[in-house]
């Protein structure tokens, strides 16, 4: 009775996500439905057991999980994830995904369905968050991943142009009620010291042969966090993944000329994927798609660009499609 249950549960849950993620229907079909079928199955059962016992799970994939602290002591936990078969005398390509707390699942799932039907190279995923509560993690990744301090989202520009001296006080949270404010914001530039400086050099002396390429992969304010390494450090990452990228944050100001003054000289090859959902806030898609028009106009070396926005996509809905669709176009075979 109870395996009755279970596997009725399973082809639930694959049903729903076909009609979700239709993209799915298709995703092995030169090579074998009913495999593709089965194995969108033990995707959810490896995952689910991988979530009970944190090692290795049925389909060979292994999680270690190592802690670092900042020089404020904040702790991080650092969740990495290597490939089947992963020989620690090969070389391979990383991906760190930030707000690994709530986007380990989404994002090593779209992975094995890919890496299941043979489409893309052997990843090493690198998760990365605050250790601690939703709450601590809200707080500390609207510091983390905002360049400025906060003064507004670019939500009101218009009114402000109608209006100067419009004196309306507005209070913005975050999706946790965390509060937005100069105090609570402003932290990107030491949080991409501590990447580079502790995170990276941590991995990279703990497993040296993890040194073939790095990605990130961010989201929302993550994505914000993206476009900053990419104007600053554009020798950082040579692969992103950037959704729905909160560009309109302090009036968009990220969005300029100055954003490209080191990128037009790097020598570095990179590759990016930009999305969004085209049903989010006004202020996302105008910003996302400002950015992206001053990109294409540009003539930048060694530059690999895809722009897609993903329709009738929320601001959350959009990940299931963007990060299948990145992670596809950044390490297809």
């Amino acid at each position: 009775m109870f395996e009755i249950i279970i596997t009725k549960l399973l082809y639930l849950i694959y049903y729903q996500l076909t009609i979700l993620y239709p993209q799915l229907l298709n995703v092995c079909y030169n090579k074998n439905q009913k495999f593709m079928k089965q194995n969108i199955i033990i995707v959810i059962l490896s995952f689910l057991f991988t979530n009970i016992y944190g090692q290795k799970n049925e389909l060979g994939y292994k999680t270690e999980s190592h802690k670092i602290y900042s020089s404020d002591n904040d702790e991080y936990l650092l969740k990495v994830t290597f490939p089947r078969n992963y020989d620690p005398n090969k070389e391979y390509k990383t991906l760190y995904y930030l707000d690994a707390y709530w986007l380990t699942e989404i994002v090593l799932g779209s992975y094995t369905i890919l890496d299941l039907c043979d489409y893309v190279e052997n990843i090493v995923f690198v998760g990365v968050s605050l250790h601690g509560s939703e709450k601590d993690w809200n707080t500390q990744r609207n510091m983390d991943f905002t360049p400025t301090p906060f003064q507004n989202l670019g939500l009101l520009d218009k009114l402000k142009e109608k209006d100067e001296k419009n004196k309306m006080k507005i209070t913005i949270t975050s999706g946790a009620g965390n509060l937005f404010n100069k105090n609570s914001t402003g932290g990107a530039n030491l949080f991409l010291d501590f990447l580079e400086n502790d995170i990276i050099n941590f991995i990279e002396n703990k497993y040296p042969n993890l040194n073939k390429r790095k990605g990130l992969l961010g989201h929302s304010l993550g994505g914000l966090f993206g476009f900053y390494t990419l104007k600053n450090r554009p020798e950082l990452f040579q692969d992103l993944l950037l959704i729905s990228a909160s560009l309109s944050w302090n009036s968009s100001e990220i969005v300029s000329e100055e954003f490209f003054s080191k990128l037009l000289k790097s020598k570095t090859d990179i590759k990016l994927y930009h999305s969004y959902g085209t049903d989010e806030v006004k202020a996302t898609v105008k910003s996302n798609n400002t950015l992206s028009e001053m990109i294409t106009q540009k003539e930048i070396k060694n530059f690999n660009y895809n722009f897609s926005p993903i329709k009738k996509a929320n601001h959350h809905s959009v990940l299931s499609r963007a990060i299948y669709d990145g992670l596809l176009y950044l390490y297809r075979k």
